[in-house]
């Protein structure tokens, strides 16, 4: 037991050391030239040490990641699936309180995670980033399909949506966190442009489906 908490407090110390708000990680790993054993000495451990736990570079990224990233793409599942489960007739006016609660709660999520958000999307590997977003903008994608066919079982004159139009607009929700990440945005200031961002594409969403404002 005492060996099995000593080696779980060496990992977890590897990681918190690694993963710190001095951003050690995030200003190393953009190097291209970067190796475990730069990452070590700039985290001040050893790289044996790093090696004891994690296979190599990929294995140490993903630990720093992988739990941010899953636990936001589950949760903001659920907020869409939640949002598909209810009667079409109260989806329309639900619009605005899917922004006003859960654009709050995303930005936040993301700068409570600052660390591992930049290291995912401005950091990692190339495409590490864009393959991120593109697992939310499906869960986007398939909410803004779902809408279209609860407006239409309203009844509203819905005009044809092509697939790549639906696309760009969801993959363009998602690149105003890479920007206020990328640039260091204070939480404050990616809270209200985000806010506005939703607001005016919510908005946006009603006038192509020709629904009441």
């Amino acid at each position: 037991m005492a060996f099995f908490s000593l080696e779980f407090s060496t990992k977890s110390r590897i990681l918190a050391t690694v993963d710190s708000p001095k951003g050690l990680v995030t200003r190393t790993w953009s190097r291209p030239d970067t190796s475990l054993r730069r990452i070590a000495k700039e985290a001040s451990v050893t790289t044996g040490a790093i090696y004891g736990y994690f296979a190599g570079k990929d294995a140490l990224f993903a630990a720093l990641t992988e739990d941010a990233a899953e636990e936001l793409v589950e949760l903001y599942t659920k907020v869409h699936s939640d949002f598909a489960s209810l009667p079409p007739e109260e989806q329309p006016d639900m619009l605005n309180v899917v922004t006003e609660e859960c654009v709050p709660w995303l930005v936040n999520y993301v700068y409570d995670h600052f660390e591992a958000f930049k290291l995912l999307l401005c950091c990692g590997a190339p495409g590490c980033g864009e393959r991120f977003f593109d697992r939310l903008a499906e869960v986007e994608e398939q909410s803004c399909h779902d809408f279209v066919a609860a407006v239409e079982q309203m009844g509203y004159p819905v005009p044809k949506l092509g697939d790549a139009l639906i696309h760009i607009v969801c993959s363009t929700f998602f690149r105003q966190i890479q920007e206020f990440v990328d640039h260091d945005i204070p939480r404050e200031e990616a809270m209200s442009c985000s806010l506005i961002l939703s607001r005016f594409q919510h908005a946006g969403w009603k006038k192509i489906l020709n629904l009441p404002s």
